[in-house]
């Protein structure tokens, strides 16, 4: 089987005047994107780039962004995603980490470029607008004058794509390294659930330097021949205006997305009857949320995923988007071609209604961690990798995320699932968010403590809140003690960063 850049090669030659993208700088066909692709991959190549070097890309969601991976990729060079909210001694690590030769930069993160080019080797940078700082030069400039004839014989899907660099939460990332057959088998993924077709409108906001930005819904979207609409950066009202103008169908979000969605004024005001489904995923979703978009009767759904799963494993059909959204951490059942367990510590499958690690296995899921088999050792047995997230699934197969195997911690023996507490927690009317954190006690061994982040002019006490938790848990799963935040800490994807919280106040 061929890889990615064949998606572009084939949809040029069926449809080549057929739009494939709609960026603010320019709408490009299906042609046209994959001309600038083969200028792309002879510009690499004329810079002596070869199958296995690496790009590193640092942008907000510059059409370029799917330039690069499309033309490097029909070279077989791997594309780097470099994560633009990060400091420039973290992008340097994971430069130096994946050997990156050259960097791909937006003018949003050019001031970074004279601290990267000290702390790193890279051979050259170029700049995706605007002029080139010194000893730069511009993506314009790499690709003019180039020939649009295809590079060669199409790339073999087995070859890497991507290394994505794990969010870090706790620790130093890692590099997930991606092959053109995960992004395949992801888009298949996606695409028979959510019965995907060349007819719909997907609007990308997640960034592109994530794995959900690529492959919910853009790849998938890309390979079906339908169309993207991708703004540079979310805005939620620039977002609701785009659904409305350009009718989109499907829409990938976050939980930080969606409350911004939410407390838009074109909420519930724009003509959105186009929009097939809102789909979360990234982070357990509030029910507050799914409430929300229901009242106003748009659909919503969401499934499961991570990095080193490109990212779909779990899918919730539009037909359980009811019962399978009535819980907190749904993520609904294993996508088509994904193979799902659920574990106890003591490597045993345990029955519906109990909770056990998920292990996944399928053509999704990564090709290891980037120069890290001590690591690769650690999360895969005979193929099926260890998602560390813990879930329990009904008697029809629907499975609900209960939190990760490093946040469980136990109480006098019995173990605490954090997001059952933060659930219940978050139905005080004066909580607009939460987590909680295992502490030492030397009682108890451990105990939880709650960090809350109270709605704006609603006030609480830390006893009024914990004595609001008697009765609805369990005594040892009541945090002892709660911490108030202005706002919790998270990272680009919207996740909560624990690392963070446990650093900060998870001491005695």
């Amino acid at each position: 089987m061929y890889g990615i850049g064949y998606w572009l090669t084939k949809h040029s030659q069926l449809h080549p005047h057929r739009v494939a993208l709609i960026a603010p700088e320019k709408t490009y066909t299906y042609g046209e994107l994959n001309r600038e692709a083969n200028q792309v991959a002879h510009a690499l190549a004329n810079l002596g780039l070869k199958e296995g070097d690496r790009i590193g890309v640092l942008c907000m969601n510059y059409p370029q962004f799917l330039t690069l991976l499309f033309g490097a990729g029909k070279l077989g060079v791997v594309n780097v995603s470099l994560n633009y909210r990060l400091s420039a001694p973290e992008i340097a690590f994971q430069m130096q980490d994946s050997r990156v030769r050259v960097l791909f930069v937006g003018s949003e993160q050019a001031a970074l470029i004279p601290a990267l080019q000290a702390q790193t080797q890279v051979e050259k940078i170029f700049v995706l607008e605007g002029d080139a700082p010194t000893g730069c030069d511009t993506y314009t400039n790499l690709v003019a004058h180039q020939s649009d004839a295809e590079p060669g014989e199409p790339i073999s899907w087995d070859k890497g794509l991507l290394t994505v660099y794990t969010s870090g939460t706790t620790g130093k990332p890692k590099g997930a390294v991606l092959t053109h057959a995960n992004q395949f088998w992801n888009a298949m993924n996606d695409i028979i659930p959510l019965r995907l077709t060349a007819d719909d409108v997907m609007l990308t906001v997640l960034p592109l330097v994530h794995v959900g930005g690529v492959g919910l819904f853009t790849l998938p979207a890309l390979l079906l021949g339908a169309k993207v609409v991708m703004p540079r950066k979310f805005d939620a009202d620039e977002a609701w205006k785009l659904i409305e103008q350009e009718k989109v169908t499907v829409m990938m979000g976050v939980p930080a997305i969606w409350q911004m969605f939410i407390a838009s004024p074109l909420f519930g005001k724009v003509n959105a009857s186009s929009v097939r489904m809102f789909y979360n995923g990234g982070d357990r979703c509030p029910l507050s949320i799914v409430q929300a978009f229901h009242e106003k009767g748009l659909p919503f759904g969401g499934g499961y995923g991570l990095t080193e799963t490109s990212p779909t494993a779990f899918m919730l059909e539009p037909e359980d988007f009811g019962a399978g959204t009535a819980k907190l951490g749904f993520i609904g059942k294993p996508a088509f071609f994904n193979e799902a367990r659920f574990v106890n510590s003591d490597g045993n499958d345990v029955p519906p209604g109990e909770v056990g690690e998920i292990w996944l296995r399928g053509g999704n899921i990564f090709d290891g961690y980037l120069n890290r088999p001590d690591a690769n050792a650690q999360v895969i047995t005979d193929g099926w990798f260890h998602t560390g997230d813990l879930a329990t699934r009904d008697e029809n197969g629907l499975t609900f995320i209960v939190g990760r195997s490093k946040e469980m911690f136990k109480s006098g023996g019995l173990n605490v699932y954090p997001a059952e507490v933060e659930a219940m927690l978050t139905t005080h009317p004066a909580i607009k968010e939460v987590c909680v954190i295992g502490v030492p006690d030397p009682k108890w061994n451990e105990v939880g403590r709650a960090i809350v982040a109270l709605k704006p002019g609603i006030a609480a006490s830390a006893e009024e809140i914990i004595a609001f938790c008697d009765g609805q848990l369990a005594r040892y799963k009541i945090p002892q003690r709660v911490v108030f935040v202005d706002a919790l800490p998270r990272n680009t994807l919207g996740k909560v960063n624990r690392g963070e919280l446990k650093e900060k106040y998870g001491q005695q």
